[in-house]
């Protein structure tokens, strides 16, 4: 068992009662929790044998003797790596969502990308999700996990929030804040948590946390709903920040979270209407996540209408590339040119002096007369979009994953000519991309993709 920090202990004391403060500690005894979630946006019927997670319809809890990683199926991007807890505060998001959103969707603090990923599955392709993280060298993981869950409505910025809000005020229909926190609902599954942990670093976090609220607070639409939510168990960090918040904006409302529903506990003190999850009481670790609403009519002034910032004509490079290669209809949205890259943002922007990691569906590179499809394009189609396809064996599917290209006798019905671009699929899900160059099949994957 880990040893844990006396001054925590304390505070859980007080937290709990006698009985329930030895359950809670008894429970640091236990091995931590794994667990997966599964994608949306890619439907399988996979892992339908693993114990579900209650407060989240995709989350499976695995075995710590599996090695789900390793599988073609995660390069794929068919599930996400994720800690049970760390699924609640997304599907309480879109609690009472509508039935179809196309909503404009803003994760702050977002990296590595689990939770973003979770979003763009109940948006399902539509609507907006910006992905945030201050820091570009988290948000380089961000990118990726997107990219490989096949999200293609998601633009990443690198920005602090002060510089989100100031260009997109009152513009958002929902917004998660998974705030930086104490991390003391982390101490069973990370030794480092532990050794990072002080008396004092909750109320620093506290700081951090009423800022980001803040600039969140602005970017709200009336009428929209916001996500607090830590893996802390500090009141300072949940109820009492809850606490300050509302009596500081009082054009927002505690929203009843369904307890019974999701499986958790109420929140504590003056907040039950939040929840908690405790690692005595769920399969998880420690999460707090409070549900605000902010009231319809909030005095705040319009979102900025950004239909002024038309994007670029279709390419002509692109648009003979999509028509060779590709049945399905071209998507509909602003496209932009950053260098030589290509990009599909769902609706006009205006990024000027936004850091941006990615500007939307990063199609590929126009350049010297030609087009060449990206990684992301490849995993945010279907197999049925593509023209020409590969359907791997697992012995191919592993080689193309470690970089190898094949020799394409045999594994066309009928062989393509004239050089196509060729989708690699394993069970029938997009890889990557192939070029088909004299009966090879050329390997096209990124090379930070290659599995060593």
């Amino acid at each position: 068992m880990t040893t844990l920090p006396q001054t925590f202990l304390d505070q859980m004391k007080t937290l709990l009662p006698a009985d329930e403060y030895a359950a809670f500690y008894a429970s640091y005894e236990n091995p931590t929790v794994r667990g997966l979630r599964l994608n949306k946006l890619k439907p399988s019927d996979i892992f339908n044998d693993l114990s579900h997670v209650p407060w989240c319809d995709q989350g499976r809890v695995y075995p710590d003797t599996d090695r789900p990683a390793k599988s073609i199926f995660h390069q794929a991007g068919l599930f996400y790596i994720q800690e049970p807890s760390a699924m609640c505060p997304a599907e309480v998001l879109f609690m009472d969502a509508a039935e179809d959103p196309a909503y404009r969707v803003l994760d702050l603090c977002a990296a590595p990308g689990g939770k973003s990923a979770q979003i763009a599955g109940h948006l399902q392709g539509k609507g907006l999700l910006i992905s945030n993280d201050a820091s570009p060298s988290r948000s380089r993981a961000l990118v990726k996990n997107l990219e490989r869950m096949g999200v293609t409505n998601a633009v990443v910025t690198t920005e602090m929030p002060k510089k989100l809000a100031d260009r997109f005020p009152a513009f958002f229909d929902r917004i998660l804040v998974d705030a930086p926190c104490s991390g003391e609902g982390m101490f069973r599954r990370d030794p480092e948590a532990v050794k990072a942990y002080t008396a004092n670093k909750p109320e620093a976090c506290v700081a951090m946390q009423t800022d980001i609220l803040q600039q969140a607070a602005q970017m709200l639409k009336p009428g929209g709903r916001l996500v607090y939510s830590t893996c802390t168990f500090n009141m300072r960090e949940n109820e009492d920040m809850m606490a300050a918040f509302l009596d500081a904006h009082r054009d927002f409302t505690p929203v009843p979270i369904d307890h019974g529903a999701l499986g958790i506990a109420p929140g504590l003190g003056s907040l039950p209407q939040a929840g908690r999850l405790f690692p005595h009481l769920v399969t998880g670790e420690g999460h707090f996540v409070a549900l605000l609403e902010k009231t319809a009519d909030s005095a705040d002034a319009g979102a900025p209408d950004f239909s002024g910032e038309k994007g670029m004509r279709v390419p002509k490079e692109f648009a003979d590339f999509w028509k060779e290669n590709l049945t399905c209809p071209m998507p509909q949205g602003e496209m932009v040119l950053h260098g030589v890259s290509l990009y599909l943002q769902p609706e006009p922007l205006d990024l000027r002096g936004i850091r941006v990691a990615r500007s939307g569906w990063h199609l590929g590179e126009v350049a010297k007369g030609r087009f060449v499809p990206s990684q992301a394009l490849a995993m945010g189609l279907r197999m049925e979009d593509f023209v020409h396809v590969v359907n791997l064996s697992e012995e191919n599917a592993h080689r193309y994953l470690r970089g190898e290209s094949l020799d394409g006798a045999g594994l066309f019905e009928k062989m393509p000519k004239d050089k196509p671009w060729v989708a690699m699929c394993y069970e029938g899900y997009p890889l990557g991309w192939a070029r088909l160059v004299q009966g090879r099949l050329k390997n096209n994957l990124p090379v930070g993709l290659v599995v060593q």
